[in-house]
């Protein structure tokens, strides 16, 4: 049989490819052959497989590939069986399949589910206009939507997709897939069989071999899919028929190796491997209820060839070209289910997978890669999780991942805790390796169903709580209290990632889908479940008690309670649940809130810098917690968790936690001698901690996020944070919006924008820096709604907070709503009105915890402790919040409470806060006077003596603002600085020092200087513990400055006034403020003591200097062993103690006027001494202290008719005459007046100075113009009479000398490669960058460079080189541009300052080697020097002309050509000239400066004068291209200091050195001095001399100009611009005759006749050279371009003109420059000629309009000359037509061009136009698609940058190219990133981005992919830098490109 078989199949093979073809689709077409074995197919077929797809055969053989292609193709070729397949394709879905870094686009408008994608074809065809699209560059790869309704809508489908496409599509032939359908599971046997044998290797490396082998096979494979959906049909067909599986897998199992063929044993052995394979991928462990479910069975069993092929792709990790083949064949909808199917029965495998992956990132990729495709479909996904579990697979596949990398806890106290976390430093963590698992759980959880699904199953809730409890209480940090901690842990990043992606994500889209009461019973099932894992956790963890320490530990993640708070807080807001049904009962409400408290004190103890010892993660830590992507899930969710439980726990109870937690107890104590220590603090952060603790609360009771803020609500108050904290660009702003994760974006964004935002275009500043366009906050946000508490909760750095207040206070000070001096206090806005849902948690403020903590705070802020502004300014917000929810009071309130005196009165101890008031009633404890307070005993002593010492610090060396204390009795004005120590006695500072701000009535025994405002304490008798005042002083008035506190100490018996100074504080707003307090008896510094002990029982009075920082006092207190407690005196209420503050703030006794408020005017707002603000419709919030104190003392006053009553009698007390003396009113005022006139009198001072010194200014300057003005030498001076020197300042020295031969001065210069002529054309327009394969190619043969290489090819053919050479000039490309910043140096000071360059390291960016460095005055770039002649600007250098006649200048201009001084004197002068010329040598590139081989005198000359040109020539693009004022562009390219004349002096030193030929011969022929008639031969050319009139009459001018003087008088100059004009005019002449049609050249000769002398217009200069050159070969065969039907020899003129306007232009610069003579005013295009001939002197004479042409200008010495020499440069070139007609043709065709000035290439508007078309294009010198395709801007080359392809002699292509096309610099679009690299020389920087989206937004990369348009102005920026060689002082951030771009 065997033998039969192979007989057969051999001769099919015989037949060939198509002959055997045809045969077995004739066998498979006929349904009556007998040949059909039991598979279906035929028996020859069969036995043909049988050896072309034999196991033992290489799987890539292209012979197998090749018969199969034809054997499905059925007697066609396989490219007609192709065509012929697609024709019938009726695939409604595009389904391209991509892998990563593809371009793809994802339409959010036509999108149904956010992971739809769209292919770029798709896109264009599909309607996306105005959509909220973007282009992006696929990271894990994707497929094409198009087509697919449950993805994306309809509207955004292409034509060749959707329901509608299949339509009218004729149906297939039935015979025509037959032989594929019979072919194709042995096709597909092949493939397992192939990936079987080759499973036994392990490494991973092994694997990508195998599947690379199988490259040819699995790529046909493929293509057969790619025919369309009819062979894609016959692939699944094959894939998912478990028959098909069954008949060819199922015999080969069964065969046994004894006794059978070679191919059953094979089978066996590869049945065995598949069995071995399937064992080794194991699966996670299921719950025992779950072990029946297919989808977690412990052994696998496979029906169809997909389910073994998708376990091959599992086993092999997902190869990348097996997943793409999976992937094709999605648009068939019966497979699309059966690979769903097929992977979820392998996915808890995967998850094993994921774990023991060595590349889990790649792994991870492809794994999203397929599951994206499967799981967005809603229907497919809630189909999988009902039939194989999908949801129970994946939970329990997570749980599985973590619970193997599992620790314990160590919160609390390890050995009482029994919870295990997870273990964030292992690679599961650190990799992410759970994330394709959860971002497609999240993808399931997205469809409404399953989510439903989810939440209503107990058992899957139940563990997804145990896998969340895994990371509850995660990444303990342990504070370090004694060391740094050595190495820093890094795992904090996994930890906060594993919960966002983990957990909060899961978490958001839960909750997006219960909203409405039908769900109500969802949230109720999650958060019963979420309670009883809370319960299991404190259980675990051993949490029983609130009170447990855990000050020193913290954990960030609580995902249990944020759970609870996020389902909590829908339930109630969406769903109408009742908050009191939701919540546990108290005790636990109690355990629950503590630790999110506790995350609250460390993130604030973090910022305080308590844990500082912890290094930089633990900071990472509390700014991530906070930052935009986490805030919504942690923080906000903490904040209202804690806000529910302020709510439902008792006030009491809740404060005494928070400041417990916060560490603030012991701040609050009075005790100032040995004040309790808090264990966990140290001395200087327990007021931060003070300020955090307020901070929290004033958070608490004002933040709504979740409390009744709508979403535009919220995203109005997100949007004004980051606004105020900066401004931003929109991306910026879209970024850091806080988000809910994974939801879609906020749809009130652009309208919230539109409301809060003013947009700011982007402006070009002068120094070239571009900025983008950027969103400011409009006025009405700081007026309104700038919220400095959210700030500070979203203030991910400290510093945002303070940059949001300056920003707050410029605003304020800039529209005069405060006065100048004041400073405003945090705008703390009213809260928003809470959801009638929740109590207002302000209400936990009604508590008399919080009104003692609030009395204690108010108290040592008026008596001088160190308390800050912002610490007041809390305190103020929080009573002012009390008051406003406080309950309306009884009216038979007690007026005044005031504890007595007496025994029976209750003792108030310290730090008892809970019992310093009777109630809570906030009216009656504002008025309840605190008399005293009694001490907490200390045990042992602090002291080992009882003396206690103040240090005095440098900071309080300048005091200077006043004190205002008052009683019945004393009145302190000034706290004089005191010497109580015994043996050590030293002077006070002089009391003038110290002036005094405010100063209150006076009266009893002190006195007051009302004049100077010194005011003085009186000495008093009394013990020697009195003070002894020995002089005066005032208080400090800076908010740096020390301040005092006073403290009482006095026996238990004492009333309130004995022994006491009585008075009042007035201070100013500090920070830090010294006081002294009334009835208190002891004022000191309780920061500068330490170990302070008084035991003693009587009081003493003690106030210490604090003016000299060198004073010690020391005090000895008597020993005693009293034990009664000591007590602080207070006397204060809350009432009075806001009197006092604003007092002190304000500066002014009795300041507080409740009537003021009403009073004021619109222009002075919240100002410290108005104490109010502007009056609008709602109440202010801008102001300084006093400003919202008098708010708060009003707010009290309208709460209760007593209160106001209390306040009254307050004031009264405090300041009984401030409302019965008027007189003192009457001394204020006037002292106000005496100030506001010295003030005027100041101003008038410092205005006479300021006009004295501008006098003095002019005058010096006029002398300095004088003495300028007198170097200047008139025209008409004496040739003899000589003038000083010019002299310059060196930069390095700051001498001011001449420049001299032996000591010149030098002009800092940069010298640079420049190739920006060579770019010029003669179209205006710019060169369009090809952008489709329809747009034309760039040429590169119509540039100035091209044009002038192909001239001198010619020449050098034609011609002697050293004739030519003289010629022409070079530089077109790689020429030499120099430029200066305008200053001078010491060539000496300069070879100083450069060895210290040398000696530095740290010049990165200066190659000091090569000469660079950095002008030492204006920093700019420089590389050369270029000595200054002794010559420039000295009268008598000149060399004058006398008048003569004009013969007579050209023969003194021939005896000077024939004078050349070729030996130059040896000086320090010659010699840097020489170094300079060696550095423009040195600059350029070979290609320029050895352009002849063999270097020579006329080579050298010629790079010496077209260096000369060059300059010229940029000067003249730099202007326009022409000198026409109207021309200018806007921005000025050409520098403001010019070096062309220093430029001159040193090349023309140069060129007189290397002239060693007769250039008098050639001036003799131009101007026409002849030596003698009689010897006509030496006029006639040398054979291979070039003719005149071929020569280049700009470099002859620019040869005689450096080999001249350069000192020449005008005369001279002019004459010679005559002479080389008149060969110009000629060569134009010859040009434009040649370019005539013989006609019209006939119509001239037939017209004109022959003039006698020099010619008048342009008709006789044309006939007289066309009639010499009638006869000749010139014009034979002559181009006909200007034939006209009628000859007009008005349009020739101004074509004259125009080719004669270059010439005319850099003569005029010569002008310009050398004799600084101003260039003609040129208004229009038009008239720029007759300008610039009447600048030159070629026309002196006026003349008619009418009258005027360019032959006007010929100027000759006289008639004979001008047709002697005329005819003789007709001769030389008539001699060069005899010997090469057609060189003489091309050469003067072609001689004068008209260049338009260079320009960039044009770019289309649209980005999107360039990337589609270049970033898959072929590089043309590679020809692969590189990595950064980049375009050339200057000539379109598509370069590989940073690419080894294309590198040359170890140079890049970009490197190389800059050099080939710019001279060394290159400007080049990178596509992939849309930014433009810049390459100067050795240098390279990124410039900028040329493509903004419509809000003004650079796009780097293509991050956001929106649309992205030109930048105009960008983009003339760039180009205006190329032109004005700008690049190396515009740009900051080179680096050293290395030639590797």
């Amino acid at each position: 049989m065997a033998s039969t078989s192979n007989t057969s199949a051999q001769v099919l093979i015989n037949k060939g490819k198509r002959g055997a073809a045809a045969y077995i689709h004739a066998e498979c077409s006929n349904p009556t052959n007998s040949n059909i074995s039991s598979s279906g197919s035929p028996t020859y077929l069969n036995e043909l497989l049988d050896i072309l797809l034999i196991p033992s055969k290489a799987i890539d053989d292209w012979e197998t590939i090749d018969w199969c292609k034809w054997l499905m193709a059925g007697g066609r070729t396989p490219d007609e069986f192709t065509n012929t397949v697609r024709i019938y394709d009726n695939a409604t879905t595009c389904g391209l399949v991509w892998t990563p870094n593809f371009v793809a686009y994802r339409c959010r408008t036509c999108g149904i589910s956010p992971c739809m994608s769209l292919c770029t074809e798709c896109f264009k065809k599909g309607n996306h206009h105005r959509h909220d699209f973007n282009m992006f560059l696929s990271q894990a790869g994707g497929a094409c939507d198009c087509g697919d309704t449950s993805v994306m809508k309809e509207t955004g489908f292409c034509d060749k997709h959707g329901p509608k496409a299949a339509v009218n599509k004729v149906a297939a032939p039935s015979d025509l897939m037959c032989v594929a359908e019979a072919i194709m599971p042995r096709i597909i046997l092949r493939l397992i069989q192939y990936l079987r044998d080759n499973c036994k290797v392990k490494a991973p490396d092994d694997y990508r071999l195998a599947i690379q082998d199988a490259d040819a096979y699995l790529t046909m494979l493929l293509d057969l899919n790619n025919m369309g959906a009819l062979m894609r049909h016959v692939i699944t067909s094959a894939l998912t028929n478990p028959q098909k599986y069954r008949n060819l897998m199922d015999a080969a199992a069964a065969s046994s190796s004894s006794g059978q063929s070679e191919y059953d044993n094979y089978c066996h052995n590869s049945n065995e491997i598949y069995q071995d394979a399937v064992k080794s991928l194991p699966n996670p462990e299921p719950p025992d209820e779950y072990k029946e479910c297919a989808s977690l069975q412990e052994h696998l069993k496979h029906s169809t060839f997909l389910e073994e092929l998708v376990f091959w792709t599992v086993a092999y990790e997902f190869p990348q070209k097996l997943v793409c083949l999976l992937l094709n064949m999605l648009p068939d909808p019966d497979y699309k289910e059966a690979l769903t199917r097929a992977f979820v029965l392998h996915y808890s495998r995967i998850s094993m997978m994921l774990e023991r992956s060595q590349d889990p990132d790649t792994l991870s990729n492809r794994v999203v890669h397929i599951s994206v495709q499967l799981f967005s479909n809603e229907k497919l996904a809630l189909r999988m999780v009902d039939q194989l579990k999908l949801l129970h697979v994946m939970v329990i596949s997570l749980k599985y991942m973590m619970s193997k990398i599992l620790i314990q806890n160590t919160l609390h106290d390890p050995d009482k805790n029994f919870h295990y976390v997870v273990d964030c430093g292992r690679q599961v963590m650190k990799e992410h390796c759970y994330w394709p698992l959860v971002s497609d759980l999240n993808n399931v959880l997205s469809h409404k169903p399953v989510a439903v699904r989810f939440m209503s199953d107990d058992s899957l809730l139940e563990m997804w709580f145990d896998f969340l409890s895994m990371f509850q209480g995660m990444n303990v940090n342990q504070r370090e209290m004694n060391e740094h901690v050595e190495f820093e842990p890094n795992t904090y990043y996994a930890a906060f990632s594993a919960e966002l992606e983990a957990s909060a994500y899961p978490m958001w889209a839960l909750v997006s889908h219960l909203r409405g009461p039908e769900n109500l019973v969802l949230s109720r099932r999650v958060l019963t479940v979420c309670l009883t894992a809370l319960q299991d956790w404190l259980d675990a963890i051993n949490y029983t008690h609130p009170n447990v320490s855990d000050s020193l530990q913290v954990s960030f993640h609580l995902p249990l309670h944020r759970y609870f708070a996020v389902f909590m807080c829908q339930a109630v807001q969406q769903q109408g649940a009742v908050l009191h049904d939701l919540l546990p009962p108290t005790d636990m409400l109690h355990l629950i809130m503590m630790h999110p408290l506790r995350v609250q004190v460390a993130s604030y103890e973090i910022h305080n810098k308590l844990w500082v010892r912890n290094g930089v993660q633990i900071r990472g830590q509390a700014m991530t917690y906070i930052q935009c992507n986490f805030c919504n899930s942690m923080v906000d969710a903490d904040v209202y968790l804690l806000q529910i439980c302020a709510i439902k726990l008792q006030p009491e109870v809740f404060l005494k936690t928070v400041i417990d937690k916060f560490h603030v107890r012991e701040w609050m104590s009075l005790n100032v001698y040995h004040p309790p220590q808090n264990e966990y603090l140290e001395g200087e952060h327990d007021t931060p901690m003070l300020e955090s603790c307020l901070t929290f609360l004033a958070t608490l009771v004002s933040v709504r996020t979740n409390l009744g803020l709508s979403d535009p609500e919220l995203s109005c108050l997100e949007m004004v944070t980051l606004l105020c904290i900066g401004d931003k660009t929109h991306s910026q702003l879209m970024e850091l919006m806080p988000e809910r994760c994974g939801t879609t974006a906020n749809r009130e964004f652009e309208t919230v924008l539109a409301e809060v935002a003013q947009y700011r275009a982007p402006s070009l500043e002068a120094s070239g820096n571009m900025q983008q366009g950027m969103y400011g906050p409009k006025a009405r946000v700081w007026d309104e709604l700038f919220d400095p508490l959210h700030v500070l909760l979203r203030a991910v750095h400290r510093t945002d907070f303070q940059v949001s207040m300056d920003r707050f206070t410029e605003y304020v000070k800039q529209t005069g709503q405060l006065k100048s001096g004041a400073t405003p206090w945090p705008p703390f806005r009213h809260p928003a009105p809470v959801s009638s849902d929740y109590d207002d948690p302000r209400l936990v403020l009604r508590s008399r915890v919080f009104h003692a903590m609030i009395l204690i705070v108010l108290y040592k802020s008026v008596n001088g402790h160190n308390v800050s502004e912002h610490i007041m300014a809390l305190t103020i917000y929080l009573l002012e919040m009390a008051v406003m929810t406080a309950e309306v009071p009884e009216k038979s309130a007690n007026p005044v409470c005031r504890y007595s005196g007496g025994g029976a009165s209750r003792v108030i101890k310290d730090m008892d806060l809970a019992g310093w008031y009777e109630g809570d009633s906030l009216s009656a404890n504002l008025r309840t006077i605190i008399p005293r307070v009694t001490l907490v005993q200390e045990p042992e002593s602090n002291s080992s003596d009882s003396e206690f010492e103040w240090e005095i610090h440098d900071s309080v060396t300048d005091l200077s603002t006043s004190l205002m204390l008052h009683d019945e009795r004393h009145e302190v004005l000034a706290l004089p600085p005191l010497d109580i120590t015994e043996d050590n006695e030293e002077a006070a500072p002089p009391m003038d020092q110290y002036p005094l701000q405010a100063l209150p009535s006076t009266g009893g025994e002190y006195s007051m200087v009302p004049e100077d405002g010194i005011v003085a304490l009186a000495s008093r008798t009394n013990s020697d513990d009195d003070l002894v005042p020995t002089s005066p002083r005032a208080l400090p008035q800076s908010t740096d400055e020390i301040m005092t506190v006073a403290v009482a100490l006095s026996e238990p018996g004492l009333t309130p006034d004995d022994g006491a100074i009585g008075g009042q504080a007035a201070l100013p707003p500090t920070p830090l403020r010294p006081a002294v307090m009334p009835g208190n008896d002891i004022v000191s510094t309780p920061m500068m003591y330490s170990g302070l002990s008084i035991r003693g029982v009587t009081s003493t009075e003690i106030v210490p200097s604090t003016l000299n920082p060198h004073n010690h006092f020391k005090r000895k207190e008597p020993q005693s062993g009293s034990s009664q407690p000591q007590t602080v005196k207070v006397g204060e209420s809350i009432i009075s103690l806001l009197l006092r503050l604003h007092s002190q703030l304000s500066g002014v006794p009795d300041s507080y006027n409740p009537e003021q408020l009403n009073q004021t005017t619109d222009n002075e707002a919240g100002s410290s001494s108005s104490s109010s603000a502007r009056i609008h419709p709602r109440e202010s919030r801008i102001g300084d202290g006093p400003f919202f104190i008098s708010q708060l003392l009003n707010k009290i006053g309208n709460l209760d008719p007593v209160c106001k009553e209390n306040i009254t009698e307050t004031r009264n007390r405090l300041w009984p005459r401030m409302h019965e003396d008027e007189q003192c009113e009457k001394e204020n005022r006037e002292r106000e007046e005496r100030r506001r006139r010295a003030k005027e009198r100041q101003e008038k001072v410092l205005a006479d100075f300021l006009d004295q010194q501008k006098k003095f200014m002019e005058t010096n300057m006029e002398t300095d113009e004088a003495g300028v003005s007198n170097m200047d030498c008139s025209e008409q001076e004496e040739p003899t009479k000589l003038a000083s020197k010019k002299e310059y300042d060196c930069v390095i020295c700051n001498q001011t000398t001449a420049s001299s031969e032996d000591k010149p001065m030098g002009l800092v210069v940069l010298v640079q490669a420049t190739s920006v002529i060579s770019h010029e054309r003669q179209q205006p327009e710019r060169l369009v960058l090809p952008t489709s394969d329809e747009d034309p190619p760039i040429s590169k043969s119509n540039t100035r460079s091209a044009h002038f290489e192909q001239r001198i090819s010619e020449m050098n053919r034609d011609f002697d080189t050293p004739s030519w050479l003289l010629s022409v000039n070079i530089g077109w490309e790689g020429g030499v541009h120099v430029q200066t910043c305008g200053h001078h140096l010491h060539l000496d000071c300069l070879k100083s300052y450069l060895e210290s360059l040398r000696s530095q390291h740290r010049q990165q960016n200066l190659a000091v080697d090569r000469g660079e460095y950095f002008c030492p005055l204006c920093r700019q770039l420089a590389n050369s020097v270029l000595p200054l002649s002794p010559q420039l600007g000295e009268c008598a250098a000149v060399v004058r002309s006398r008048h003569a006649s004009p013969m007579a200048i050209l023969t003194e201009l021939n005896s000077f050509l024939k004078e050349i001084q070729r030996n130059p004197i040896s000086s320090n002068l010659a010699v840097a000239m020489g170094k300079a010329m060696e550095d423009m040598t040195s600059s350029t590139y070979l290609r320029y400066n050895q352009r002849n081989a063999t270097p020579s005198h006329q080579s050298l000359f010629l790079f010496v004068t077209s260096v000369a040109r060059t300059n010229f020539e940029i000067e003249l693009v730099q202007r326009g291209g022409s000198l026409c004022t109207a021309s200018a562009v806007s921005v000025p390219l050409t520098p403001k200091r010019d070096c062309i004349v220093a430029l001159l002096h040193v090349l023309a030193m140069h060129a007189r050195v290397l002239t060693n030929w007769p250039v008098w011969q050639t001036w003799q022929q131009l101007s026409g001095l002849l030596p003698e008639p009689a010897a006509p031969l030496a006029l006639t050319l040398i054979e291979n001399e070039v003719p005149l009139l071929l020569r280049d009459p700009t470099a002859l001018l620019i040869q005689f100009v450096l080999l001249l003087p350069l000192h020449l008088d005008q005369t001279y100059f002019s004459s010679v611009v005559k002479v080389v004009y008149n060969l110009l005019y000629y060569q134009v002449i010859i040009q434009i005759s040649y370019n005539l049609s013989h006609v019209d050249r006939s119509t001239l000769l037939r017209r004109g006749r022959a003039c006698q002398g020099a010619p008048t217009t342009l008709e006789e200069a044309l006939y007289s050279v066309v009639s010499y050159f009638s006869n000749t070969e010139l014009y034979q065969r002559g181009s006909t371009l200007m034939h006209s039907a009628r000859f007009n020899i008005q349009l020739l003129e101004p074509q004259v003109q125009k080719l004669c306007l270059p010439f005319l232009r850099v003569a005029a610069l010569l002008r310009y420059h050398l004799y600084e003579q101003p260039l003609p005013v040129v208004r229009t295009p038009q008239t720029e000629f007759v300008r610039l001939v009447y600048y030159l002197e070629l026309v002196t004479e006026g003349m008619d309009w009418e009258c005027f042409n360019s032959a006007v200008a010929l100027n000759w010495q006289d008639s004979d000359a001008s047709m002697a020499v005329p005819r003789l440069w007709l001769d030389q070139f008539n001699a060069f037509v005899n010997r090469s007609v057609d060189s003489a043709r091309s050469l003067i065709t072609t001689q004068h061009i008209y260049w338009q000035v260079p320009k960039l290439l044009n770019l289309p508007r649209e980005y999107e136009k360039i990337f589609t078309y270049y970033h898959e294009r072929q590089c043309r010198q590679c020809h692969s698609v590189p990595q950064e395709t980049s375009i050339c801007l200057l000539c379109g080359t598509i370069v590989c940058l940073k690419q080894n392809c294309c590198k040359q002699q170890n140079v890049c292509e970009a490197v190389k190219h800059s050099v080939d096309c710019g001279g060394g610099t290159g400007i080049y679009l990178v596509v992939t990133s849309t930014y433009v690299i810049v390459i100067r020389g050795k240098r390279a920087c990124l410039w900028g981005s040329l493509y903004l989206d419509e809000f003004d937004e650079e796009d780097r990369d293509l991050k956001r992919g929106k649309p992205l348009y030109l930048s105009q102005d960008r983009y003339q920026l760039l180009e205006q830098q190329w032109i004005a060689h700008r690049f190396d002082h515009t740009k900051k951030t080179w680096v050293w490109h290395r030639d590797a771009l």
